[in-house]
């Protein structure tokens, strides 16, 4: 009388781990690929935003201005009871655009647009020289402030981006082409002043309120 020949369990409990791990690594590899850029985001926001960043993207922002400004004759220029109230909803806190007429120029335009940090509270201000045969436009970007912004000391430590602490920036760094940025807080809003260089900042520093 022969007996069945049976095969070993451990063999059988091996296929199943087998299994098992790759059902495990595909199912990873799927959640780290939906998820991941996701968690990598919100890992950035909770170690703070490097100013370089914001720099980066508002020195892109600001040659697609200038080329509008230059180029659409078009634009009218806003009224004043219009300027804050719409600064105020894209900021979502109060705010006062600041006027340049007294160095020659005019508010052209403001419209929301979105910067690291700050995605859905910022706003692109774009003014325009005044004097006759100048073509010139300055940008200025704005973002709510909420302590969300760091910077880097010499030995590469982040810090808080402390209110009325004024960079200087040169926008060549980032990979655009000329100008200079110039970046400072009030404790509310993130200022970047876009300009040609330090002198025709000099001459918009105490208009603009920087510190």
């Amino acid at each position: 009388m022969t007996q069945s020949e049976k095969f070993p369990e451990s063999a059988h409990r091996i296929s199943i781990t087998a299994v098992i791990i790759v059902l495990l690594s595909v199912g990873g590899a799927i959640f780290f690929g939906v998820y991941g850029p996701r968690i990598a985001d919100r890992l950035t926001v909770l170690g703070g935003i490097p100013l370089s960043d914001v720099m980066g993207a508002a020195a892109e922002l600001n040659g697609q201005a200038q080329f509008s400004c230059q180029h659409d004759e078009s634009i009218e220029p806003l009224q004043v009871n219009e300027q804050s109230p719409l600064l105020s909803r894209l900021l979502g806190r109060t705010f006062q655009a600041p006027n340049l007429g007294e160095a020659g120029y005019e508010l052209q335009k403001i419209s929301g647009t979105s910067l690291p940090g700050a995605p859905y509270r910022c706003a692109e201000l774009v003014y325009q020289q005044t004097a006759p045969n100048e073509n010139h436009c300055l940008a200025l970007y704005l973002a709510a402030d909420d302590g969300q912004y760091v910077s880097f000391d010499k030995l590469g430590r982040s810090h808080p981006y402390m209110p009325n602490n004024l960079l200087v920036i040169d926008s060549a760094d980032s990979g655009e082409t000329g100008g200079v940025i110039f970046i400072w807080s009030d404790g509310l809003v993130l200022y970047l002043a876009c300009v040609e260089d330090e002198q025709e900042f000099q001459k918009l520093e105490s208009l603009l309120g920087a510190p």
